[in-house]
């Protein structure tokens, strides 16, 4: 994020998880999972009153740098996301966002249900994961121009690795994610008294692809899943 080499963030799935929020001017969010403070910023730059949160202290300091350069009055906190149901009261929250936090999460459930308890009657989240079809395409170019995509192992559960090692990075690390099917993500949704209003696919422009042929993959299949969720009238 830093060096701007994050194309997918900064061309795909980050501006199609802003088109989901809506109209923030004025609304009070919490960022979940806001790392350095990138997709907290674009929301502040909008108007809206913020406060980020992270589980990692280096993340935070990383997003106060950005606020001390460049103040947009963001309020920036060290947290696990689990515990926001037990800092702030109901209705403290007209918006939650995670940008391509949550599946990072063990248990993003219990993070999805404490929202709601923080969220106004008429809150929402807004929040975008890496498609479940995803990690489990294996590639090949058997043929010039063609490309082949095998799915396999799609409601395998639990974690697995995953490499940093695209060779625009200087350098490589490792993560552990979490496996979610679409229909995990709909039962979080559900139990936790929210109604899904609409599912983005994010994809790049051909024109985006011309300019940073990595992102082909994503232009090819479905690569990021973008949700847009509403409080049900029951839980309000």
């Amino acid at each position: 994020m830093e060096t701007g080499l994050d194309y997918a963030r900064l061309e795909v799935h980050g501006p199609a998880l802003l088109k989901a929020c809506g109209r923030v001017r004025g609304l009070r969010v919490l960022d979940v999972g806001c790392g350095q403070g990138y997709f907290s910023r674009l929301l502040a730059e909008r108007r809206a009153n913020v406060v980020g949160i992270d589980v990692s202290p280096r993340m935070i300091a990383h997003a106060k740098m950005h606020e001390e350069k460049q103040p947009l009055g963001i309020e920036y906190r060290v947290m696990d996301a689990r515990r926001i149901g037990n800092v702030w009261t109901p209705g403290s929250f007209d918006l939650i966002t995670a940008c391509m936090s949550l599946d990072d999460m063990p248990r993003p459930d219990r993070v999805i249900h404490s929202a709601a308890r923080i969220l106004a009657d008429e809150g929402g989240i807004a929040f975008s994961v890496v498609h479940p079809l995803s990690p489990h395409n294996s590639w090949r170019t058997d043929k010039p121009g063609i490309i082949m995509v095998r799915l396999d192992d799609y409601f395998e559960k639990g974690n697995e690795v995953v490499r940093w090692d695209m060779p625009r990075l200087k350098h490589h690390w490792s993560t552990i994610g979490f496996r979610f099917t679409i229909s995990d993500w709909s039962r979080m949704a559900d139990e936790s008294g929210f109604s899904i209003e609409r599912i983005y696919e994010p994809r790049p422009s051909l024109s985006q692809v011309s300019k940073h042929p990595e992102l082909r993959i994503c232009y090819e299949t479905p690569f990021f899943l973008v949700f847009r969720l509403r409080k049900r009238q029951e839980t309000r």
